[in-house]
């Protein structure tokens, strides 16, 4: 009976982790689709700075010393570039990592929102991928090889044979 479980959740890993390729990927899109809205926002801002003889940074440091009217103006400015720059970043790191790297990458250094986003959206697929055959084995082989042990260990514990 253990051993069908273990086999069972096997599946069951296999399918999920199928699912990690075409997630990534969706998530990419998702992502990519922030960045480029918010990529003319940041080059006014950098434009309308250097007009005044500003780099991004200085306008920024001074932002956060603003007090006053001139806070309340540069505020929306400053959460805009810093989460311009931390979802341009996260992109260009996804895009860097191999297509079978990319899901740990994802897995490490996700956005919640974009990965909820993401989620409630997502239609899980068959893979017809390399990656996703792969990460279909890997899945399986956890969540098999997982229970296997487990079933194992609590077995030699309580004393039980196998048939």
């Amino acid at each position: 009976m253990a051993r069908f479980f273990a086999v069972l959740f096997g599946i069951a890993g296999a399918l999920l982790g199928s699912q990690a390729p075409g997630f990534t990927l969706q998530y990419m899109q998702n992502l990519a689709g922030r960045v480029h809205e918010l990529q003319p926002i940041v080059a006014q801002f950098d434009a309308a700075v250097g007009a005044r003889g500003y780099t991004r940074q200085s306008a920024l440091d001074d932002c956060a010393r603003a007090s006053g009217l001139l806070d309340a103006l540069c505020g929306g400015y400053v959460s805009t570039v810093r989460r311009y720059e931390t979802l341009s970043a996260h992109y260009d790191a996804l895009k860097a990592a191999s297509d079978l790297a990319r899901p740990l990458v994802l897995a490490r250094s996700y956005q919640r929102d974009i990965a909820q986003s993401v989620l409630s959206e997502f239609k899980p697929a068959v893979p017809t991928t390399t990656d996703g055959a792969i990460y279909a084995g890997g899945g399986f082989a956890v969540l098999w090889g997982g229970l296997s042990l487990l079933f194992g260990v609590v077995g030699s514990m309580f004393g039980m044979r196998r048939a």
